[in-house]
């Protein structure tokens, strides 16, 4: 996958819109949680390394996962009781844990992770878009000057849209970023 790594450094180190520990394991050899922190800054997943003493290398992640074309669920079966995952579309047999200290923190997780994704953001522009409709008798983005931003909320095909518009996602083989 190709990005700036100066950009996403930058990103990164911006407040984000939901931050907190976690307990991480990610897909491969290793079968052992690590305790991370992590920072949700629109679809993008940061995560760091925390030092002896519980505090944050907030100058540069460990990682990041660009959250589109994902499930996220809830886990029941989990090595944690609170638990929730991450799975590519792409990837099925890749799914990233995380490990919780309550189901309501569980709970709030999986709620910003689904909704910070396009095609949650795009869902709901095309539910407010026909309560509009239905209220006014009239399309409100008809007035738009633009004809590319109707077809974009027409667009169906995920894959079209981020290969125009997204730079973290033109490579689909992994949403996973790792810096060294």
């Amino acid at each position: 996958m190709r990005f700036n790594e100066k950009e996403i450094a930058f990103i990164a180190a911006q407040p984000g819109d939901k931050e907190g520990r976690l307990h991480y394991r990610s897909p491969g050899f290793r079968e052992v949680y690590k305790e991370r922190w992590f920072k949700l800054k629109g679809n993008l997943l940061f995560y760091f390394r925390l030092n002896e003493y519980g505090g944050v290398y907030e100058k540069e992640p460990v990682g990041v996962l660009v959250l589109e074309q994902c499930r996220i669920q809830s886990e029941l079966y989990a090595e944690f009781t609170n638990a929730f995952s991450i799975t590519f579309i792409n990837e099925h047999e890749k799914r990233h844990f995380f490990g919780c200290q309550s189901q309501k923190q569980v709970e709030e997780w999986i709620g910003c992770l689904k909704s910070c994704s396009y095609e949650h953001q795009r869902s709901k522009l095309k539910e407010l878009q026909e309560e509009l409709k239905k209220r006014t008798g009239r399309d409100p983005l008809s007035t738009c000057s633009s004809s590319q931003f109707e077809s974009i909320v027409e667009e169906t095909d995920a894959d079209i849209y981020f290969s125009r518009v997204h730079p973290f996602s033109r490579n689909t083989s992994t949403d996973l970023i790792t810096f060294t």
